[in-house]
């Protein structure tokens, strides 16, 4: 389960360009903590798209929060020639360091020298065999939805091949989880759906006639290296 769970969602995609006309707002962001020669400590990424729906419009948010502490951070703390000199970037062109790869050096000496205590250390030690990483897909709509925010799901096809297939949200928001364990790591999927019912009332209020709908879903994988 977590080696399928890890590729259908590694290869998820921001969603597709849409004709200008029919894209109201278009929002992409990413940024990265460089730490080491071949990845970042810290990346992540986000993109989220607002688009007319029926009768009402539908916001697409997607995000990918990437730690490597065994990619990145365990290498970098290994025991080197020159241990004053902090890792350069994996995109560093070696002319120079930015604001960004220094702090990727301040980040290395900090952990270096907590690691020195004994009992950091052995708390540590677990974390940097890992690699963790967060796939987060949130649908809301204002359209009048047959379905409601099961109609939303993210990655619904791909859920139903893992065989997490949610159930529908009634009198109350519906959160679910599945989690399963694999010889490299383990996995975790969340879903969560709302209605316009679920909402306090004054939001409600604030939304007046109009419909409401959410669902997301969350992944999280740890993966040993």
């Amino acid at each position: 389960m977590l080696k399928r769970i890890r590729q259908r969602f590694s290869g998820a995609r921001a969603p597709k360009a849409q004709p200008a006309g029919g894209v109201r707002e278009r929002l992409a962001f990413s940024a990265e903590l460089p730490l080491g020669q071949d990845a970042p400590l810290w990346r992540v990424q986000l993109h989220m798209v607002t688009e007319p729906q029926a009768d009402g419009e539908r916001t697409r948010l997607r995000a990918h929060i990437q730690t490597n502490f065994a990619s990145a951070l365990r290498p970098a703390l290994a025991p080197r020639a020159d241990t004053d000199r902090p890792a350069l970037s994996h995109t560093s062109s070696g002319t120079g360091l930015s604001l960004v790869q220094r702090a990727g050096g301040v980040a290395q000496r900090v952990a270096q020298h907590a690691l020195e205590i004994p009992g950091v250390r052995a708390l540590a030690e677990p974390l940097l065999q890992l690699d963790l990483n967060t796939w987060i897909e949130i649908q809301s709509s204002t359209a009048s939805l047959s379905e409601g925010s099961h109609q939303l799901l993210p990655q619904a096809d791909k859920l139903a091949r893992l065989g997490i297939v949610p159930k529908r949200a009634l009198d109350q928001p519906m959160a679910e989880t599945w989690s399963g364990d694999g010889p490299d790591g383990f996995a975790q999927v969340s879903v969560l759906q709302i209605e316009k019912r679920h909402l306090p009332d004054r939001l409600r209020e604030m939304l007046g006639e109009q419909p409401f709908s959410l669902a997301a879903a969350i992944v999280n994988t740890a993966q040993q290296k």
